[in-house]
């Protein structure tokens, strides 16, 4: 039986298609009307009525015209495993599709290639699946395929760099056609929120084409992929075959713009002119004073920190006065101030949104005179207050990272130690960085400046990494704290909060790492443009319009 139009949803449809109503007076007149999000963002994307309206599966729009977005750095890979990355997911996560993901609204999780999930048992959790679901190659997505691609990704044999923000293992088995299992060596209760960071590559292309992986991404994703000219452009076109073109609520998002192309450039006022000449309609991460130059300027906060990662086992920074004296040498509100335009002094790796994120913790403080005379009380007593140390920054990674990298050194050189700054191009650094303390030679005293973004949003994925002393990418060991995170990670609630957050203050206290600032994000769009971009800085192409 088709159902009555709804009272009120007819109106608010008819004003929209007059044009008569801005974007901020959709979403409160869709709010008003008890609609969900993502009903809400249909109407902004479409302008056509919901299938709870009409009684009827809301009808695909015919996508047109094509979108460039401009951003500062090229991905080394597009391999699945790569959409962790700030790099690796613009591109990826149009073009393949995870369990879970979250509502651009909301932030909540929800479905995906997964239709419901729930832990049936302290180490497993069961997923059903999404019916009906095609990759580009033409092969069907099922129980199967998922496990392969959750076993393929998180395997400690591969140890693809998206392995360093894993709790225990998993391991993943096909129940029936449509149910996959995902069992983990001990409880993960946020194992979901992990999904939801690994994208499902094609079975048959990793068993049957492995050496495409690296530069042809295939998915179910609402585009599939075009061509990657290295250096110059990456180009992805809407997928007709599309799951979620049959269902955009469910898909929370619909695709209205049928091409896009990324292309990459480094200098921010360059990025902010396309947008203003019309050649892009996305500058991603600009400079304040840049972004106020494009038609549309949106600053939003993000999940990203930046930090200073010390080698601990270098032959000054293994003592702690020196790692407290490099925290106290860098003026934190300043370089939010003067590099960023914004932002908010850190005090840790995460910010407000992730569990464990300690509030009693403050930024270390500023004190150029306090942080000399803990390099003199060193001296002193025997370090090598003159071993050299490399402040180093990867290419491109965010706004003014080099100027920040040398910034540092300066600081630490007017402290008495003995600094340099270098910036290294993304496919040097990146197998350097993902080193562990274990394999770090003790004269390398590398400090990296790299951004952070806690999107599993709990510090036990931030502590596996940097904190523990077999982390993927930690440069410090304290057996003591890996105790205490290993006893935290299987407890749920406020015992879980309570306990990361001790965890996150023994970290603190050893100065393991200089947190820096909690970096606000700026895009410049073009005036034609509707999107609102998301807390963890995904960019879905289903998400935006053009008008």
């Amino acid at each position: 039986m088709v159902s009555s139009p709804t009272p009120g949803i007819d109106d608010l449809l008819d004003e929209i298609a007059k044009g008569t109503l801005t974007r901020r007076q959709i979403l409160g007149r869709g709010a008003a009307l008890g609609l969900s999000a993502s009903a809400i963002g249909l109407l902004l994307r479409a302008g056509t009525r919901p299938a709870a309206a009409q009684g009827t599966a809301t009808a695909a729009v015919e996508p047109t015209g094509s979108l460039v977005i401009s951003m500062s750095v090229e991905p080394d890979t597009l391999e699945n495993w790569k959409a962790y990355s700030t790099d690796g997911h613009p591109v990826l996560r149009n073009v393949q599709e995870a369990l879970l993901n979250r509502d651009p609204v909301s932030n909540e999780l929800v479905g995906e290639l997964a239709t419901a999930w729930e832990q049936t048992n302290e180490t497993t959790w069961r997923f059903t699946l999404r019916q009906g679901v095609t990759f580009h190659d033409g092969t069907p997505f099922n129980a199967e395929v998922a496990a392969f691609g959750i076993n393929y990704t998180w395997s400690p044999e591969n140890k693809f760099e998206i392995y360093q923000t894993i709790g225990p293992d998993m391991t993943a088995t096909a129940v029936d056609e449509y149910t996959v299992d995902v069992v983990t060596v001990a409880p993960d209760p946020i194992l979901p929120s992990r999904l939801y960071f690994s994208p499902i590559p094609s079975m048959t292309q990793v068993q049957e084409r492995p050496d495409s992986l690296v530069t042809e991404p295939i998915g179910t994703g609402p585009y599939s992929f075009v061509e990657w000219n290295r250096g110059q452009y990456i180009r992805i076109t809407a997928n007709p075959d599309w799951w979620g073109n049959a269902a955009p609520e469910e898909a929370h998002g619909a695709v209205t713009i049928k091409d896009v192309e990324f292309v990459f450039r480094a200098e921010s006022p360059v990025r902010a002119a396309m947008v203003t000449a019309g050649e892009a309609q996305i500058g991603r991460f600009l400079a304040p004073e840049d972004c106020e130059t494009t038609p549309v300027c949106k600053s939003v906060s993000s999940i990203e920190t930046i930090f200073l990662r010390l080698d601990t086992n270098h032959p000054a920074m293994s003592d702690i006065r020196i790692r407290q004296a490099i925290a106290e040498a860098v003026d934190k509100q300043g370089i939010a101030e003067q590099f960023f335009g914004g932002g908010e002094p850190a005090s840790q790796l995460v910010n407000s949104s992730a569990t464990g994120y300690n509030e009693e913790l403050e930024p270390y403080p500023y004190d150029l005179e306090h942080a000399r005379q803990l390099v003199e009380e060193a001296a002193a007593d025997g370090v090598a207050i003159d071993a050299p140390i490399t402040v180093v920054t990867r290419q491109g990674i965010y706004l003014r990272n080099d100027e920040l990298a040398e910034y540092v050194a300066s600081q630490l050189t007017e402290i008495g130690l003995n600094a340099t700054s270098e910036v290294i191009e993304p496919g040097l650094y990146n197998p350097e960085y993902s080193k562990n303390l274990s394999q770090i030679p003790e004269d390398r005293g590398w400090i990296g400046t790299n951004p952070h973004g806690n999107e599993i949003m709990d510090v036990s994925a931030t502590a596996s990494s940097y904190y523990r002393c077999e982390g993927a990418a930690s440069t410090y060991c304290d057996p003591a704290l890996d105790e205490a995170l290993a006893a935290a990670i299987p407890l749920t609630g406020d015992e879980r909060a309570a306990a990361l957050a001790a965890v996150t203050k023994m970290y603190y206290d050893a100065y393991a790492s200089v947190p820096v600032i909690h970096m606000p994000l700026n895009y410049g769009l073009a005036a034609n443009l509707e999107w609102e971009p998301r807390l963890d800085a995904f960019m879905l192409v289903k998400e935006m319009t053009l008008s």
